[in-house]
Protein backbone atom coordinates (compact mmCIF):
# COMPACT_ATOMS: atom_id res chain seq x y z
CA UNK A 1 0.00 0.00 0.00
CA UNK A 2 1.21 3.52 -0.83
CA UNK A 3 2.54 5.65 2.02
CA UNK A 4 -0.01 7.99 3.52
CA UNK A 5 0.16 11.78 3.25
CA UNK A 6 -1.74 14.12 5.51
CA UNK A 7 -2.19 17.87 5.85
CA UNK A 8 -4.09 20.22 8.15
CA UNK A 9 -7.12 22.42 7.53
CA UNK A 10 -7.84 25.46 9.67
CA UNK A 11 -10.96 27.65 9.65
CA UNK A 12 -9.52 30.18 12.10
CA UNK A 13 -11.91 29.30 14.91
CA UNK A 14 -10.40 29.48 18.39
CA UNK A 15 -11.45 29.39 22.05
CA UNK A 16 -13.41 32.48 23.18
CA UNK A 17 -10.92 33.32 25.93
CA UNK A 18 -8.44 34.39 23.21
CA UNK A 19 -8.83 37.80 21.62
CA UNK A 20 -8.71 38.19 17.85
CA UNK A 21 -5.01 39.09 17.77
CA UNK A 22 -4.02 36.02 19.79
CA UNK A 23 -6.20 33.87 17.56
CA UNK A 24 -4.47 35.25 14.48
CA UNK A 25 -1.05 34.53 15.96
CA UNK A 26 -2.16 31.00 16.75
CA UNK A 27 -3.05 30.36 13.10
CA UNK A 28 0.55 31.21 12.23
CA UNK A 29 1.85 29.08 15.11
CA UNK A 30 -0.36 26.18 14.00
CA UNK A 31 1.12 26.23 10.49
CA UNK A 32 4.66 26.33 11.87
CA UNK A 33 3.93 23.45 14.27
CA UNK A 34 2.24 21.48 11.48
CA UNK A 35 5.38 21.68 9.37
CA UNK A 36 7.55 20.67 12.32
CA UNK A 37 5.31 17.63 12.90
CA UNK A 38 5.62 16.58 9.26
CA UNK A 39 2.22 17.50 7.80
CA UNK A 40 2.63 18.23 4.10
CA UNK A 41 -0.11 20.84 3.56
CA UNK A 42 -1.79 23.62 5.51
CA UNK A 43 -5.05 24.92 4.09
CA UNK A 44 -7.25 27.80 5.26
CA UNK A 45 -10.99 28.03 4.75
CA UNK A 46 -12.67 31.30 3.80
CA UNK A 47 -15.45 32.52 6.08
CA UNK A 48 -17.11 35.91 6.38
CA UNK A 49 -19.10 35.93 9.62
CA UNK A 50 -20.50 38.66 11.88
CA UNK A 51 -18.14 37.89 14.76
CA UNK A 52 -15.89 40.58 16.29
CA UNK A 53 -13.27 38.02 17.31
CA UNK A 54 -13.02 36.49 13.83
CA UNK A 55 -9.43 35.49 13.12
CA UNK A 56 -9.54 36.38 9.41
CA UNK A 57 -12.04 36.38 6.57
CA UNK A 58 -10.16 36.13 3.27
CA UNK A 59 -7.31 33.58 3.56
CA UNK A 60 -5.58 35.03 0.48
CA UNK A 61 -4.17 37.74 2.71
CA UNK A 62 -2.54 35.14 4.99
CA UNK A 63 -1.04 32.88 2.32
CA UNK A 64 2.30 34.73 1.86
CA UNK A 65 2.59 35.33 5.61
CA UNK A 66 2.28 31.61 6.40
CA UNK A 67 4.64 30.73 3.55
CA UNK A 68 7.21 33.16 4.95
CA UNK A 69 7.01 31.62 8.42
CA UNK A 70 7.46 28.08 7.05
CA UNK A 71 9.96 26.45 4.71
CA UNK A 72 8.54 23.37 2.97
CA UNK A 73 4.88 22.82 3.77
CA UNK A 74 2.37 23.72 1.03
CA UNK A 75 0.02 26.58 1.89
CA UNK A 76 -3.40 26.90 0.30
CA UNK A 77 -7.12 27.61 0.54
CA UNK A 78 -9.96 25.23 1.26
CA UNK A 79 -11.29 27.05 -0.35
CA UNK A 80 -11.56 30.50 -1.84
CA UNK A 81 -15.17 31.72 -2.17
CA UNK A 82 -14.51 32.81 -5.72
CA UNK A 83 -18.04 34.17 -6.17
CA UNK A 84 -17.00 37.10 -3.93
CA UNK A 85 -13.77 37.87 -5.78
CA UNK A 86 -12.43 39.19 -9.05
CA UNK A 87 -10.81 36.32 -11.03
CA UNK A 88 -8.04 38.57 -12.35
CA UNK A 89 -6.96 39.59 -8.85
CA UNK A 90 -7.17 36.02 -7.51
CA UNK A 91 -5.18 34.58 -10.43
CA UNK A 92 -2.51 37.28 -10.30
CA UNK A 93 -2.11 36.99 -6.52
CA UNK A 94 -1.70 33.22 -6.43
CA UNK A 95 0.62 33.17 -9.42
CA UNK A 96 2.80 35.79 -7.74
CA UNK A 97 2.80 33.90 -4.44
CA UNK A 98 3.76 30.60 -6.05
CA UNK A 99 6.53 32.27 -8.01
CA UNK A 100 7.97 33.65 -4.78
CA UNK A 101 7.44 30.31 -2.98
CA UNK A 102 7.81 27.80 -5.85
CA UNK A 103 5.50 24.78 -5.78
CA UNK A 104 4.20 25.58 -2.29
CA UNK A 105 1.05 27.62 -2.98
CA UNK A 106 -2.33 26.03 -3.70
CA UNK A 107 -5.68 27.50 -4.69
CA UNK A 108 -8.89 25.65 -3.92
CA UNK A 109 -12.34 26.71 -5.14
CA UNK A 110 -15.30 26.48 -2.76
CA UNK A 111 -18.91 27.08 -3.76
CA UNK A 112 -20.46 28.64 -0.66
CA UNK A 113 -23.39 31.00 -0.26
CA UNK A 114 -22.08 34.26 1.29
CA UNK A 115 -23.85 36.51 3.76
CA UNK A 116 -26.05 39.10 2.08
CA UNK A 117 -24.12 42.19 3.21
CA UNK A 118 -20.77 40.57 2.37
CA UNK A 119 -21.96 39.87 -1.15
CA UNK A 120 -23.23 43.43 -1.54
CA UNK A 121 -19.99 44.99 -0.28
CA UNK A 122 -17.68 42.74 -2.32
CA UNK A 123 -19.61 42.39 -5.58
CA UNK A 124 -22.47 44.90 -5.51
CA UNK A 125 -24.86 41.98 -6.03
CA UNK A 126 -27.34 40.13 -3.86
CA UNK A 127 -25.94 36.90 -2.49
CA UNK A 128 -28.09 34.74 -4.78
CA UNK A 129 -26.83 36.58 -7.87
CA UNK A 130 -23.22 36.51 -6.68
CA UNK A 131 -23.53 32.79 -6.00
CA UNK A 132 -24.64 32.18 -9.60
CA UNK A 133 -21.32 33.59 -10.85
CA UNK A 134 -19.32 30.77 -9.28
CA UNK A 135 -18.84 28.53 -12.33
CA UNK A 136 -18.00 31.44 -14.62
CA UNK A 137 -15.47 32.85 -12.18
CA UNK A 138 -13.75 29.51 -11.62
CA UNK A 139 -13.36 29.00 -15.36
CA UNK A 140 -12.07 32.56 -15.83
CA UNK A 141 -9.53 32.20 -13.02
CA UNK A 142 -8.21 28.93 -14.43
CA UNK A 143 -8.06 30.40 -17.94
CA UNK A 144 -6.12 33.45 -16.74
CA UNK A 145 -3.55 31.19 -15.10
CA UNK A 146 -3.15 28.71 -17.92
CA UNK A 147 -3.40 30.80 -21.10
CA UNK A 148 -0.54 33.20 -20.56
CA UNK A 149 0.65 33.40 -24.17
CA UNK A 150 -2.84 33.88 -25.64
CA UNK A 151 -3.70 36.59 -23.13
CA UNK A 152 -0.54 38.51 -23.88
CA UNK A 153 -0.72 38.09 -27.64
CA UNK A 154 -4.47 38.68 -28.09
CA UNK A 155 -5.36 41.03 -25.23
CA UNK A 156 -2.09 42.52 -24.02
CA UNK A 157 -2.74 41.11 -20.55
CA UNK A 158 0.16 39.88 -18.39
CA UNK A 159 -0.03 38.36 -14.92
CA UNK A 160 3.47 38.97 -13.53
CA UNK A 161 5.87 37.39 -13.28
CA UNK A 162 5.75 36.39 -16.94
CA UNK A 163 6.50 32.66 -17.25
CA UNK A 164 6.18 32.36 -13.48
CA UNK A 165 5.05 29.28 -11.58
CA UNK A 166 1.36 28.41 -11.41
CA UNK A 167 -0.26 27.31 -8.15
CA UNK A 168 -1.81 23.89 -7.75
CA UNK A 169 -5.55 24.10 -8.36
CA UNK A 170 -8.16 22.17 -6.39
CA UNK A 171 -11.89 21.66 -6.73
CA UNK A 172 -13.52 21.07 -3.36
CA UNK A 173 -16.73 19.11 -2.93
CA UNK A 174 -18.53 15.79 -3.23
CA UNK A 175 -21.31 16.84 -5.59
CA UNK A 176 -21.67 15.71 -9.18
CA UNK A 177 -20.95 19.30 -10.21
CA UNK A 178 -17.65 19.23 -8.32
CA UNK A 179 -16.60 16.02 -10.05
CA UNK A 180 -17.67 17.44 -13.41
CA UNK A 181 -15.77 20.69 -12.80
CA UNK A 182 -12.56 18.91 -11.78
CA UNK A 183 -12.80 16.65 -14.82
CA UNK A 184 -13.50 19.49 -17.24
CA UNK A 185 -10.84 21.87 -15.93
CA UNK A 186 -8.25 19.24 -15.03
CA UNK A 187 -7.95 20.35 -11.41
CA UNK A 188 -7.16 18.20 -8.41
CA UNK A 189 -10.13 17.04 -6.34
CA UNK A 190 -10.68 17.31 -2.60
CA UNK A 191 -13.68 15.44 -1.15
CA UNK A 192 -15.21 15.25 2.32
CA UNK A 193 -15.26 11.86 3.97
CA UNK A 194 -18.44 10.14 5.07
CA UNK A 195 -18.73 7.60 7.84
CA UNK A 196 -20.57 5.39 5.38
CA UNK A 197 -18.63 3.08 3.07
CA UNK A 198 -20.83 2.67 0.02
CA UNK A 199 -19.91 0.78 -3.12
CA UNK A 200 -21.59 3.39 -5.31
CA UNK A 201 -19.33 6.08 -3.82
CA UNK A 202 -16.25 4.01 -4.60
CA UNK A 203 -17.51 3.32 -8.12
CA UNK A 204 -18.09 7.05 -8.67
CA UNK A 205 -14.55 7.85 -7.54
CA UNK A 206 -13.02 5.06 -9.64
CA UNK A 207 -14.95 6.23 -12.71
CA UNK A 208 -13.74 9.79 -12.14
CA UNK A 209 -10.11 8.64 -11.95
CA UNK A 210 -10.42 6.72 -15.21
CA UNK A 211 -12.25 9.50 -17.06
CA UNK A 212 -9.69 12.02 -15.83
CA UNK A 213 -6.84 9.86 -17.14
CA UNK A 214 -8.52 9.42 -20.52
CA UNK A 215 -9.06 13.16 -20.90
CA UNK A 216 -5.83 14.54 -19.43
CA UNK A 217 -3.32 11.70 -19.78
CA UNK A 218 -2.61 11.60 -16.06
CA UNK A 219 -4.37 10.52 -12.91
CA UNK A 220 -5.76 13.23 -10.64
CA UNK A 221 -4.55 14.11 -7.19
CA UNK A 222 -7.36 13.36 -4.75
CA UNK A 223 -7.49 14.29 -1.09
CA UNK A 224 -10.11 13.29 1.46
CA UNK A 225 -10.95 15.60 4.36
CA UNK A 226 -11.51 14.07 7.80
CA UNK A 227 -13.16 16.29 10.42
CA UNK A 228 -13.92 15.88 14.09
CA UNK A 229 -13.08 16.52 17.72
CA UNK A 230 -9.89 14.51 18.15
CA UNK A 231 -8.07 14.10 21.46
CA UNK A 232 -5.89 11.31 22.93
CA UNK A 233 -8.66 10.67 25.49
CA UNK A 234 -12.21 9.79 24.43
CA UNK A 235 -13.54 11.17 27.69
CA UNK A 236 -11.84 14.51 27.06
CA UNK A 237 -13.01 14.55 23.43
CA UNK A 238 -16.61 14.05 24.57
CA UNK A 239 -16.23 16.73 27.23
CA UNK A 240 -14.82 19.22 24.72
CA UNK A 241 -17.63 18.48 22.25
CA UNK A 242 -20.20 19.21 24.97
CA UNK A 243 -18.47 22.39 26.10
CA UNK A 244 -18.27 23.69 22.53
CA UNK A 245 -21.84 22.55 21.81
CA UNK A 246 -20.50 20.52 18.89
CA UNK A 247 -21.97 17.16 19.92
CA UNK A 248 -24.44 17.18 17.02
CA UNK A 249 -22.13 19.01 14.58
CA UNK A 250 -18.89 17.02 14.53
CA UNK A 251 -17.92 13.43 15.30
CA UNK A 252 -15.76 13.17 18.42
CA UNK A 253 -13.49 10.38 19.57
CA UNK A 254 -9.99 9.48 20.67
CA UNK A 255 -7.00 9.51 18.34
CA UNK A 256 -6.98 5.76 17.84
CA UNK A 257 -10.56 5.80 16.53
CA UNK A 258 -9.72 8.53 14.00
CA UNK A 259 -6.62 6.56 12.98
CA UNK A 260 -8.73 3.42 12.45
CA UNK A 261 -11.29 5.34 10.39
CA UNK A 262 -8.63 6.84 8.11
CA UNK A 263 -7.06 3.43 7.56
CA UNK A 264 -10.44 1.88 6.75
CA UNK A 265 -11.28 4.72 4.37
CA UNK A 266 -7.87 4.45 2.78
CA UNK A 267 -8.28 0.73 2.14
CA UNK A 268 -11.87 0.87 0.88
CA UNK A 269 -11.50 3.85 -1.47
CA UNK A 270 -7.84 3.31 -2.39
CA UNK A 271 -6.99 6.87 -1.33
CA UNK A 272 -3.77 7.70 0.45
CA UNK A 273 -3.83 11.51 0.74
CA UNK A 274 -5.82 13.20 3.50
CA UNK A 275 -6.50 16.54 5.14
CA UNK A 276 -7.48 16.70 8.80
CA UNK A 277 -9.59 19.29 10.58
CA UNK A 278 -9.52 19.09 14.36
CA UNK A 279 -12.53 21.03 15.63
CA UNK A 280 -11.11 21.64 19.12
CA UNK A 281 -11.10 25.39 19.76
CA UNK A 282 -8.45 25.41 22.50
CA UNK A 283 -5.03 25.35 20.75
CA UNK A 284 -3.40 23.27 23.49
CA UNK A 285 -5.87 20.38 23.24
CA UNK A 286 -6.04 20.59 19.45
CA UNK A 287 -2.28 20.12 19.20
CA UNK A 288 -2.36 17.02 21.41
CA UNK A 289 -4.75 15.30 19.03
CA UNK A 290 -3.08 16.18 15.72
CA UNK A 291 0.41 15.38 17.00
CA UNK A 292 -0.53 11.90 18.13
CA UNK A 293 -2.58 11.22 14.99
CA UNK A 294 0.35 12.16 12.76
CA UNK A 295 2.64 9.85 14.74
CA UNK A 296 0.24 6.91 14.36
CA UNK A 297 -0.36 7.45 10.64
CA UNK A 298 3.20 7.93 9.48
CA UNK A 299 5.32 6.64 12.35
CA UNK A 300 6.96 10.03 12.79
Amino acid sequence: MKPIKIGLIDFGQRAPHLNSMLKLQNVIDYAIAGEEMGFDKFWLGEHHMPKPALTYSNPTNLIPILATHTKKISIGTAGTLICLHNPYHVASSYKLYNSIFPNRIELGFANGMPYQNIALHSTGKKKEDAYLDFEKKVEETVSLLRNEEELYRNEGVVLPPYKGFLPELWTLGNSDNSFRRALSLGTNLCIWTSREFKTEQKDKLDAFKQQFFERHGRYPQIRAVVIGICHPSFRMAARIARQQQYEDKLPYNDVTSFYDFIQQYRSFFDLHDFMFFNGILDPKYRMQGVRQLKQLLTGS
